[in-house]
């Protein structure tokens, strides 16, 4: 059995992007010169990018540990871009779980989504954020561990990990999450993002 009720929504962002043509992904839709084939990486990539595509050197198993150095995120802007999101939405609690439920808007890029932000009662340290509508997605938080998802858009699909640096989940004292998070595209950085989300 669950209970819902409406409540407000805040999400502050701010993204850093690393000189890839997916930096700002998670505004809405690829840039334009993304290229859905994997196999091969835009020709226009620079060559310190290409060679993390060296199939010596795989991506790591979805769940591993990223190494600490991975947290160093050279390279980034010195201004993050930032922006500010307000929604009504509804809260939906179960015996277990506790979701964030919420429509996206033009404002975000992905009218037509319909986002679920949740996590298991007895592990708050686990947050998933899953995307359906004009995008599909199921992104997983978790602290020092890297999660792969696919992107569905109606332009494009192509695999992400998601690496969360920090899941600070406070939901259920102070009403807010806290994620810090970086994604990775074939195994180089695509954007760092840290994400504040405040229900009210």
């Amino acid at each position: 059995m669950s209970e819902e009720r409406e409540i407000t929504i805040r999400i502050f962002t701010e993204r850093t992007g690393f000189d890839m043509p997916l930096a700002g992904v998670f505004g809405g839709i690829p840039s334009g010169d993304f290229s859905p084939d994997e196999d091969e990486p835009p020709e226009d990539l620079p060559e310190e990018i290409e060679e993390n595509n060296d199939p010596k050197e795989p991506d790591a198993p979805e769940g591993e540990a990223f190494p600490p150095e991975d947290t160093a995120l050279s390279g980034e802007d010195s201004e993050p871009e930032k922006s500010e999101f307000f929604a009504v939405g509804k809260l939906v609690e179960t015996e277990n779980r506790l979701e964030i439920v919420y429509e996206e808007s033009v404002l975000t890029g992905m009218e037509g989504s319909v986002t679920s932000i949740g996590f298991a009662k007895d592990e708050p340290g686990i947050v998933s954020m899953v995307r359906r509508g004009f995008v599909d997605t199921t992104l997983v938080f978790e602290e020092g561990k890297r999660h792969i998802t696919i992107y569905q858009t109606p332009f494009a699909e192509f695999e992400l990990s998601v690496c969360a640096l920090s899941v600070q989940n406070l939901l259920l004292r102070e009403g807010v999450i806290n994620l810090d998070y970086v994604t990775e595209l074939h195994g180089a950085r695509t954007e760092r993002c840290k994400m504040q989300i405040t229900i009210g």
